[in-house]
């Protein structure tokens, strides 16, 4: 089975994992953007047991009594997510990867909160740079 692997800014971080992903998400809601600064994000869903932290040290953040985002110490890369209610998943940020996706993502979720603008982000000017 082929692998995703992964990284943070620094490169103190690194991780691999099964590349048997459950679902691409994009998840439109407050939380997730203020958590990352971001219009939207998008996370590749993976089950606990398919990721393997190979270097560094994540450092944990409650966003709430179920939730933790785990992200670089010293660049703070967000790297993934976990979520209790949702079983033994690891939600990973695809922005932390190194490996190329060629899956679209699967839904998007929480479209109550989505920007006005982002349905029409593909017919922005494309620049090389």
């Amino acid at each position: 089975m082929s692998k995703l692997t992964g990284s943070c800014l620094c490169k103190a971080i690194s991780y691999e994992a099964k590349s048997n992903i459950q679902k691409i998400v994009n998840c439109h809601c407050t939380l997730c953007r203020k958590m990352n600064g971001a219009a939207f994000s998008t996370y590749v869903v993976i089950l606990q047991h398919d990721f393997n932290l190979l270097a560094g040290h994540l450092v944990s953040h409650s966003i709430s009594s179920s939730t933790a985002k785990h992200f670089c110490g010293d660049c703070g890369t967000p790297v993934y997510n976990t979520n209790s209610n949702l079983g033994p998943i690891v939600i990973l940020h695809v922005g932390s990867l190194d490996t190329d996706i060629e899956t679209l993502p699967n839904v998007n979720i929480f479209c109550g909160s989505k920007l006005h603008w982002v349905e029409n982000i593909s017919q922005l000017p494309n620049l090389p740079k």
